[in-house]
């Protein structure tokens, strides 16, 4: 009987690779490469997505452009530029009140439906399918349905608010409520993820420690404070990481709903970034906004790592 060429071939590979631990293993003073090669796709994978554009997005910041053209070193001008820019920081407190907003109203709501679903037995799990419904959409698909939400002129929830005998306004036209019915929108997308992530957390707490808790006379609020959130911390942790990363980074929704407006008030870091790769004459600028967006997030990620490792130390 005849051995298909794929499984000899992998059958060779297999007994290299072994071949190479057996020599490693009888010599260890001897070094082989061969192990090393099998990462170099995944290297050059990383590098192509990641390394690559970041490096460049550096370089770039150090260059004036004309349009898609390179004029040539600039050295720290596009950063002084930036910096000094009013507008700039007007955009940043944008940004941050966007991601603390929308992280806020996701934890809040995904951590009350987690808590009220996993009480319900197999009707939590069916609700969960129906919640969950938000986060399987698009970002543009979301906009597209909340723009017909809330337009003033045939939108149900302005048209709801108006029988309640309360002025709607122009909502999203109106510069002091889009950022807020922006956030509300992102938090409704999003706090299904939270939902799922606590949930999961939940049910891998021990029953022991809330059977202690009834011993000791600790009522519902007990359990809460000092056995749920306090075995869940790590969990929320790292889901509000993520989800402040993907605030940071997201656009679509704002492109689609308010265009960066009115007057400004939805414009976000990562929007005018979007905004000034494509508009702008010089994209120097714009590469110093993308590499503080980089910054912040490497900021977040090394905070989450530094209270995680208080924690666990």
């Amino acid at each position: 009987m005849s051995i298909p060429p794929l499984q000899v071939s992998t059958n060779q590979g297999a007994a290299h690779l072994a071949s190479d631990v057996v020599d490693a293993t009888d010599n260890p003073n001897r070094f082989s490469w061969s192990p090393f090669l099998w990462f170099t796709p995944a290297i050059l994978i990383l590098f192509l997505v990641t390394l690559y554009p970041t490096i460049f997005v550096i370089w770039l910041s150090f260059q004036k452009t004309k349009y898609y053209e390179l004029v040539g070193f600039t050295g720290l001008a596009n950063y002084v530029e930036v910096l000094r820019s009013s507008e700039f920081w007007d955009t940043t407190i944008i940004s941050l009140t966007y991601v603390g907003g929308s992280l806020a109203g996701a934890i809040v709501l995904g951590m009350a439906s987690a808590l009220v679903l996993n009480r319900a037995g197999v009707t939590g799990s069916t609700l969960r399918v129906f919640i969950l419904f938000p986060w399987t959409l698009s970002m543009s698909v979301v906009g597209s349905i909340w723009l017909w939400l809330l337009n003033p002129s045939f939108g149900p929830v302005p048209y709801v608010i108006q029988k309640l005998g309360i002025d709607p306004g122009l909502m999203l036209g109106d510069p002091g409520m889009a950022l807020p019915l922006i956030i509300i929108v992102t938090a409704w997308w999003s706090f299904p993820y939270v939902m799922v992530m606590a949930t999961a957390a939940m049910q891998s707490i021990p029953k022991e420690l809330y059977e202690a808790v009834e011993i000791d006379g600790g009522g519902a609020f007990v359990k809460f404070r000092y056995v749920t959130l306090t075995e869940i911390l790590p969990t929320l942790g790292s889901t509000a990481l993520t989800l402040s990363i993907m605030y940071l980074t997201l656009m679509t929704l704002i492109i689609v709903m308010t265009g960066g407006g009115p007057l400004g008030s939805t414009t976000t870091l990562s929007f005018e970034a979007f905004r000034g790769t494509v508009q702008a004459v010089n994209i120097g600028p714009t590469a110093v906004v993308s590499i503080v967006v980089l910054i912040i997030n490497v900021a977040l990620g090394a905070l989450y790592s530094r209270l995680t490792g208080r924690a666990t130390g």
